[in-house]
């Protein structure tokens, strides 16, 4: 199995350069049209949002792969709201950047990772992120006053990599970055951060076990004193009667159709959804204490801080 057979968020690009978008297409149309009718979108409903996705770049990303690689995730949430004009795209790619409730969150969270992170920054200090991506939640912060910071990203897939070597280098910041390519549960970063990082794994891993395994791995990494700046997802009112999710912050139309897009749709693989007090406990049984949560306006997207004892 090579690295790229290993990745669990989208499908490696290239590992079926034989399947056509054509097919990929008429794949998805089949499968909805073996399903039944839901609330608010009957099969050929459904059946429409396969070309509607097509119509758009990340549409079609989606259709394919089922979930995001950096690239895309980078672009969804740097993206400045307002940016794509009503009528100057097709309807489904505005809606999807500018209402999707997982978006609006995971652009929220990007913005609360890079306000702890900033807030916790000291001369000296070693940074990580894993898996990286394009590592805009480093690479995006302010190190004028934080002489010799070091930058550490760590990602099993090599076109991250390449997309945050390049972001680095935008930023000036190519001579404080080091990068490697690992698979988060397999690397060993020796407790060299002061301040780890990671936001896009746990969701996509439905076994409770491999994530706090994941999470002693974090806590490997970590400098005695360091600190774990990471997310979860949490599960939706309809799963969970536990479901913590502030519903006067969520537009219940553009959350019907997320439903119906992800969930039906695209299938999407970030569907392993756990709680605050599922998350506290993994993180305390990984070894971590003085866990803190900060919610986004939702409860959909919580971002989490966990101290490595000294």
């Amino acid at each position: 199995m090579n690295d790229s057979d290993r990745l669990i968020s989208h499908v490696s690009h290239d590992s079926r350069p034989d399947l056509s978008h054509e097919h990929t297409v008429e794949t998805a149309k089949a499968r909805l049209r073996a399903g039944a009718d839901l609330p608010g979108a009957t099969i050929e409903q459904q059946v429409a949002l396969v070309d509607q996705l097509s119509a758009f770049e990340l549409g079609r990303f989606l259709l394919a792969n089922r979930g995001l690689d950096a690239y895309w995730t980078h672009r969804l949430v740097t993206y400045e709201p307002g940016t794509l004009q009503r009528g100057a795209v097709s309807e489904l790619e505005y809606r999807v950047f500018e209402e999707m409730p997982a978006v609006l969150a995971t652009r929220e969270r990007f913005g609360l990772f890079r306000r702890e992170v900033q807030v916790r920054l000291k001369p000296g200090f070693v940074l990580a992120s894993v898996p990286c991506g394009l590592m805009g939640d480093l690479l995006l912060l302010d190190y004028t006053a934080c002489a010799d910071v070091r930058l550490v990203g760590v990602d099993l897939d090599q076109r991250a990599l390449d997309g945050a070597r390049a972001l680095a280098a935008e930023r000036g910041l190519t001579e404080r970055l080091s990068l490697r390519q690992a698979d988060a549960w397999a690397m060993d970063l020796n407790a060299e951060a002061d301040v780890l990082t990671s936001n896009g794994l746990n969701i996509y891993e439905p076994d409770d076990e491999r994530v706090v395994a994941l999470y002693r791995k974090f806590l490997d990494a970590l400098k005695p004193g360091g600190q774990l700046v990471t997310s979860f997802l949490t599960p939706p009112p309809v799963l969970s009667p536990e479901s913590p999710w502030d519903m006067s912050a969520v537009s219940t139309a553009a959350l019907a159709l997320q439903h119906v897009l992800f969930v039906r749709v695209i299938e999407a693989k970030w569907s392993a959804f756990r709680t605050h007090a599922q998350t506290r406990e993994q993180l305390e049984r990984a070894g971590f204490t003085d866990i803190t949560f900060v919610d986004d306006r939702a409860r959909m997207f919580p971002t989490v801080v966990a101290r490595k004892p000294d």
